[in-house]
């Protein structure tokens, strides 16, 4: 592309081309999904929102249906053609939000960047010349902007307080018991648990800079002592001897390399009688992976390293555990991904949102993008696993 060309092209056009999957240009059309959106935006895109309110629009507010392995195929051919639709109708309402706000394409800028991944590396004269390349950062300032405006404060994945609340339900928690968070993000789930059940919480993220974003937000709520958000590294980290009466972990276990220590960690910590419970992304199958799932793997700012939901089922009962509840909440994190953009749209209209933001919002959608499809593919599923300590 050369410098000339890159010039004209705008942030919508780059975002719209990521949608339609082909190189992006001054003024990329959109397809014929998303044309009744483009159609009904004014000079400033007002009234797209309102415009874009068709039967398809209120059809993929709903969220997908859970799957049955037990259908005929032509009910599940069915239910990935509304699976399609419903992400058909979400481009179309994010598409219809942009109306050409113009972000200039830095120097040597990628067209469409991958969200960053703190192991690849960068190229930099100092390569040549065999210097350390320094790893690219998971979670940059920008980049936690974007996830708190889609998520909620607080919170950098799907799922606010309401969610959390939901999901920890079977502990029971009091407050006489201890608690820990073992991937407290930016604190939001150890703030709602302190705040409402009076526990003090061990909240723990394996990012620095995250970790540091997420104690500022606690101190700000009146809560750096009761629940303070402190960075440790999972992969070698070892926890307090039967320091705690509950122990939760959301979606970080397929991010480890080294589970069996972070699990036989965890083992040790939990009291006689004392709970874990996690949510985690795992494998349907074992073997060979499907090429969406390898190229979902390739583009994670972290590289996948999954169990099959047996081996992760089974590894937790080595360490003297016993599994109460094991359930397979695909579906339900499908909604919440697709109801989190949804309600998160008002937030990146044209004088509503920063133009310098523009590059960690395109990594953030296509990150997600790329989670909802593999889940949608039925190659990975969520799963919540709640065990006692014998």
């Amino acid at each position: 592309m050369s410098a000339q060309l890159a010039e004209t092209i705008t942030f919508r056009d780059k975002f719209v081309a990521w949608w339609e999957g082909t190189p992006p240009v001054p003024g990329a059309p959109a397809s014929a999904d998303s044309e009744s959106a483009k159609g009904s935006k004014s000079t400033k895109g007002s009234k797209s929102a309102k415009g874009s309110k068709s039967a398809k629009d209120s059809k993929s507010a709903k969220d997908p249906e859970p799957a049955n392995d037990s259908e005929s195929p032509d009910a599940k051919g069915t239910e990935k053609s509304k699976m399609a639709e419903t992400m058909a109708a979400m481009r179309e309402r994010i598409v219809a939000w942009w109306n050409g706000d113009e972000v200039a394409p830095k120097a040597g800028e990628e067209d469409l960047p991958s969200p960053r991944s703190r192991t690849a590396k960068e190229p930099s004269a100092a390569a040549a010349v065999g210097a350390a390349e320094k790893p690219k950062e998971v979670w940059t300032p920008e980049r936690i902007k974007i996830a708190e405006r889609v998520w909620g404060a607080g919170y950098v994945s799907p799922g606010g307080a309401e969610h959390i609340m939901k999901l920890i339900s079977p502990l029971g928690l009091n407050p006489k018991l201890t608690f820990a968070d073992l991937n407290a993000g930016a604190g939001g789930a150890a703030r709602t648990v302190s705040e409402s059940f009076g526990i003090w919480v061990t909240a723990m993220e394996p990012n620095d800079v995250l970790a540091a974003h997420g104690m500022e937000e606690s101190s700000m709520a009146g809560l750096s002592k009761k629940a303070p958000i402190v960075a440790y590294d999972p992969e070698a980290s070892e926890l307090r001897p039967n320091g705690f009466d509950c122990v939760f972990v959301k979606e970080l276990f397929f991010t480890v390399v080294n589970k069996r220590h972070l699990i036989a960690a965890i083992g040790k910590s939990l009291k006689k009688g004392g709970q874990l419970l996690f949510t985690d992304y795992v494998l349907a199958k074992t073997g060979n992976m499907e090429d969406s799932t390898q190229n979902w793997i390739a583009h994670e700012p972290e590289r996948p390293e999954m169990w099959s939901i047996k081996q992760a089922h089974d590894y937790v009962e080595k360490q003297g555990l016993e599994i109460r509840i094991e359930d397979d909440m695909t579906q339900e994190m499908c909604g919440l991904i697709l109801r989190g953009w949804r309600q998160a749209l008002p937030n990146f209209r044209p004088g509503h949102f920063e133009p310098e933001l523009g590059d960690a919002l395109l990594a953030e959608a296509e990150l997600w993008a790329r989670r909802l499809t593999v889940l949608l593919s039925g190659d990975v599923r969520v799963y919540r696993i709640h065990a006692f300590k014998k």
